[in-house]
């Protein structure tokens, strides 16, 4: 199955699952602080918009060989790793984590603050898959679900 194939189907699936989900259920919602609206952003510098509609967010994120980012805020997402990583991750009290990731993996990252570094010898890129709120989510049949 191709990679990109792979992608469209979780895509497709979170978008479904968002249309179909109940009020009650646990909705991540975006980390937003009044100061950052106005700060050039502080994650990594390659960040594209992939998809932002009314349901999902999309970024495409690259980091160059060995490129760090300064400390950040991320909302809770589903990330799908693109190519194989090797990666620090520091929390604000400075303690770390490494970890290694390979192409295709995928997991749930938790809303958090933290600063990253690409460790391997080459980039390393990955899609930020972001829910937004259901409420606007459109159904399967193009009508809007009713809540």
């Amino acid at each position: 199955m191709k990679p990109w194939f792979s992608v469209v189907a979780i895509v497709s699936a979170l978008v479904a699952a968002l249309s179909l989900s109940d009020d009650r259920l646990y909705r991540p919602k975006f980390v937003v602080h009044a100061a950052a609206q106005n700060a050039p952003p502080s994650g990594p510098a390659q960040m594209q918009p992939e998809i932002d509609n009314e349901a999902v967010l999309v970024l495409r994120i690259r980091l160059a060989s060995h490129e760090k980012t300064s400390v950040h805020d991320v909302s809770a997402r589903l990330v799908v790793w693109l190519t194989d990583a090797h990666i620090r991750d520091t929390k604000p009290d400075g303690t770390t984590s490494d970890y290694r990731r390979t192409a295709g993996a995928v997991e749930w990252v938790q809303a958090q603050r933290h600063a990253g570094e690409n460790l391997s010898d080459s980039a390393i890129e990955f899609l930020a898959i972001i829910p937004k709120s259901a409420r606007s989510v459109t159904s399967p049949t193009g009508h809007r679900e009713r809540h």
